[in-house]
């Protein structure tokens, strides 16, 4: 009895030492498996965030081809209208017009100011924000911006393409709007366009309420008989 009791004995070691082997084995092989998917999981966010990266720089690239197309669209308009717009019949000309709704524009785009208060002569269109000379002369010409709190944007005086003068309207450091304004006195001969468009340096929107807080306006100071 006492030799089968220590080989029960022994045997029940073996038995546990052996259950405790593969105890520890099992628990070896979680701890690798949770490594693994703690790896997977790791690079699951790693492709993820790449993807998101590659998604938006994709729509960036869209957004500009679509900005450069729109702005050539344009171009190709000016370069098409070989005809010369009307002499006026009068000497009475005048503008001022007001943006009714905010804009969040891009660089080079045209800020088209929607509500004409005045236009004597019909120079100016508020379908495309164009003032087009009908008559030669000495033309003082000025914009007000206004952009909203903590942003900032630069918006340009152009003619024919070629920019003439340019304002900063700077709230970037405070919470509350601000304005600025630009004038120019000009020489225009009859078919010269005149716009404001965004300059190169812009962070945020301009802010337009139909109450003169972005506005576009010129008149004819001096005609000059062809």
């Amino acid at each position: 009895m006492a030799v089968y009791a220590i080989f029960a004995f022994c045997l029940m070691t073996l038995v546990y030492a052996e259950d405790e082997n593969r105890i520890q084995t099992l628990e070896h092989d979680v701890d690798t498996l949770r490594v693994m998917v703690q790896e997977l999981t790791t690079e699951n966010k790693l492709y993820k965030t790449e993807m998101e990266l590659m998604t938006e720089k994709m729509r960036q690239m869209e957004t500009k081809i679509d900005r450069e197309l729109s702005g050539q669209k344009k171009e190709d308009k000016r370069l098409l209208m070989t005809d010369q717009p009307p002499v006026s019949t009068s000497n009475h000309v005048a503008f001022y017009t007001q943006l009714t709704k905010t804009l969040h524009l891009a660089t080079n785009q045209m800020v088209v100011f929607d509500h004409i208060q005045l236009n004597h002569g019909n120079s100016y269109s508020s379908l495309d924000g164009e003032f087009v000379c009908t008559l030669q002369g000495t033309y003082a010409v000025s914009w007000t911006i206004t952009c909203s709190d903590n942003t900032a944007i630069e918006t340009e005086l152009v003619v024919n393409g070629n920019v003439k003068g340019h304002i900063f309207t700077d709230a970037g450091n405070h919470a509350d709007y601000e304005t600025n304004s630009g004038t120019a006195v000009l020489d225009l001969k009859v078919g010269d366009r005149v716009w404001i468009r965004v300059g190169h340096v812009y962070n945020g929107q301009i802010v337009g309420n139909g109450l003169g807080s972005s506005t576009f306006s010129g008149f004819l100071v001096n005609h000059q008989a062809v």
